[in-house]
């Protein structure tokens, strides 16, 4: 799309920021430069629903501007994605796509373009034009590192000012300036894909930790105890509430445990539990739920 946009949808994505007004705009519905890369992507999804298409994932590669000056500008990578998933399946379950979907969408762009997803940190940091409650960043391999994306549920403020047919609408936004230059290219440092033979065993831990505690650090953690035998770590369930200190939370996370080289005993995975433990609860305070 153009770099220019429409003031008013450009002001939805971008409230705060100074706007870039054009002296002589070739229409009145393109006086600014774009200040987002959701500006225009907005109005083209909402032309989309509006001509009946459903089930909608659009993406553009361009610039956006922070100032008039040369130089005051940046490309970004933003995507939109409405409505369902599986629509009209007989064999999957319909539901609406959600705040995982992007998300998933998001880090799968961030691994193509060449960083290890272990050193992505997820965070809840947002920003105005997201849900606050179901958006997030990306940042590279801790909350203060590089600043890659945003995420999330688009703000409903903003679902209902624009009039959307469906409103069900989520998007991300990939910032390249960010985005450390790899030495080789993908095709040449892309490790080759490994299985092993030996059986994998699964752990659950409920560790009770501060309520402040990132849980995207706390897996982190977990991970990085033995990157040779944990093969993924995954939470399933937070909780606040009775039997849990005000300001703690229980989180319960799975550890997916497999060796490349043979079978794990049951001395082995109490090994490594242990030692999971002992490493959360020594870079953390975290104690097991009992």
């Amino acid at each position: 799309t153009w770099s220019f946009t429409d003031s008013k949808i450009d002001k939805q994505f971008s409230k705060g920021e100074k706007e870039i007004p054009i002296y002589n705009p070739i229409s009145s519905d393109l006086d600014v430069l774009r200040r987002s890369i959701l500006s225009n992507l907005a109005i083209y999804l909402k032309k989309n629903q509006d001509r009946g298409y459903e089930d909608l994932s659009l993406f553009e590669i361009g610039p956006t501007f922070f100032g008039k000056n040369p130089g005051e500008q940046q490309i970004v990578i933003g995507g939109l994605k409405s409505g369902k998933i599986n629509r009209k399946s007989w064999l999957d379950k319909e539901r609406n796509v959600d705040v995982f979907d992007i998300k998933s969408d998001a880090i799968k762009t961030l691994v193509e373009l060449g960083i290890e997803e272990k050193n992505l940190f997820v965070s809840d940091n947002t920003k105005q034009s997201y849900h606050p409650g179901r958006s997030g960043s990306i940042t590279l391999k801790s909350e203060k590192g590089p600043h890659l994306a945003y995420f999330g549920e688009i703000h409903p403020a903003i679902i209902k000012n624009l009039d959307y047919k469906d409103k069900n609408i989520f998007g991300f936004e990939i910032f390249l300036k960010n985005i450390p230059e790899p030495n080789k290219k993908l095709r040449q440092s892309k490790k080759s894909f490994q299985t092993s033979d030996y059986q994998k065993s699964e752990r659950d831990f409920a560790f009770v930790i501060d309520k402040i505690f990132k849980i995207g650090a706390l897996e982190k953690i977990i991970g990085e105890v033995d990157e040779n035998l944990i093969q993924n770590v995954s939470t399933f369930d937070v909780y606040e509430g009775a039997n849990i200190p005000k300001d703690k939370k229980s989180v319960a996370i799975n550890v997916t445990l497999q060796s490349i080289n043979k079978t794990l005993t049951e001395s082995d995975l109490d090994d490594i539990s242990k030692k999971i433990i002992d490493t959360v609860n020594k870079k953390t305070g975290a104690t097991i739920r009992s």
